[in-house]
């Protein structure tokens, strides 16, 4: 009898695992599906989730609560408008300047696969790569940003009902679930710090970025520092990411020389801010495995698209914060982590909780 009654748990439990797994499957696709619903909802919590930092400032510095909210909800209604402005006017002078630049680029593509062919480097004037394909592809980008431009004011309604949700979203937790409710405002409080020290860190890197580019020459400085400061949120990866046209831009404007300073002021940019700032503002506990970013930015790229790749690592660091915060998900974070809080003995810590 007690045979009979195992092997009828161990078949339920082979069911219920089927179960789970068909049920991810199904929402999956389902995401896919719904991706450009999803992505508007994602963005406006991405921009909740940094509003949260100076709202509590202003909170602390006694303004009023629906005051406070509406001072946060003007700010970023203007600096949305001035980004789209200033931005939108970069882009459409890059894609009208885009013919020039690649006709430029092949000339000194074609010369210098000429001096390699006469050196023997390789063979009949043939290269396996050629980087000036990549000046067309930021150009589709950068035309695909009107359309994201227009999804804007569906995101910021979004956003204008999450943040008045976000003060009270504590207290319902508090209410429905009273155990739950001090991990829930542990989370809340990391997740503000995090996005508000991320969103100042990227700022600076794009300020510095576009003041450097203006003093070296290269066209378009306010382009590719904005570009550096979006994808500053996307650590290891995004900031290589950022350079690679500005690279290419000094290249064909400059030269050789330009290029290399251009180089030089983005990994100088990077590890001062990156490397030495933000970790000793940010804590060590928030590292995210470079590799889980690139499995992250893979999965939700090819779920979401493209801004699925851009929210990838915030979605990616709001799971690990989840997970350290909960003492039975404590081992999934550090998996996703970067290992660096196994090297102190005092990695229980949480910076982000004081």
């Amino acid at each position: 009898m007690k045979q009979e009654y195992q092997k009828y748990l161990d078949y339920v439990g082979g069911v219920r695992f089927w179960i789970i797994i068909i049920g991810v499957i199904i929402a999956l696709t389902a995401l896919k599906e719904a991706s450009s619903i999803v992505n508007m909802i994602l963005m406006a919590m991405l921009l909740t989730s940094i509003s949260l930092a100076p709202l509590d400032w202003l909170k602390r510095k006694g303004v009023n609560s629906t005051i406070s909210i509406i001072i946060i909800i003007l700010s970023i209604f203007a600096l949305v408008g001035l980004i789209g402005v200033v931005i939108g006017s970069s882009v459409n002078s890059f894609l009208e300047k885009l013919p020039y630049y690649q006709q430029k680029f092949d000339e000194i593509w074609g010369g210098l696969s000429e001096w390699l062919t006469a050196n023997g480097l390789i063979e009949d004037g043939s290269s396996p790569i050629n980087p000036g394909k990549l000046l067309p592809f930021a150009g589709a980008i950068f035309a695909g940003f009107g359309s994201t431009m227009a999804e804007t004011l569906i995101v910021f309604i979004f956003f204008i009902f999450m943040i008045f949700e976000a003060e009270s979203f504590g207290k319902k937790m508090a209410f429905i679930s009273p155990d739950s409710s001090d991990s829930t405002q542990i989370t809340i409080k990391k997740l503000r710090k995090y996005f508000g020290i991320k969103f100042i860190t990227s700022l600076a890197t794009g300020i510095s970025i576009t003041i450097a580019l203006l003093i070296i020459g290269v066209d378009f400085p306010v382009l590719w520092g904005f570009i550096a400061f979006i994808l500053n949120f996307i650590p290891s990866i995004g900031s290589f990411i950022a350079a690679i046209p500005a690279v290419l831009l000094a290249f064909i404007q400059i030269g050789p020389f330009g290029a290399l300073i251009t180089i030089i002021v983005y990994f100088v940019v990077n590890t001062v801010i990156g490397s030495v700032i933000e970790p000793q503002l940010m804590g060590k506990n928030l590292g995210i495995s470079p590799l889980i970013v690139f499995i992250a930015m893979i999965f939700f790229g090819y779920i979401l698209g493209p801004i699925g790749m851009l929210i990838a690592t915030p979605l990616t660091i709001v799971i690990k914060i989840i997970f350290d915060s909960r003492p039975v998900t404590r081992n999934l974070g550090i998996i996703l982590g970067d290992g660096k809080e196994l090297d102190d003995t005092g990695s229980s810590d949480m910076p982000l909780d004081e």
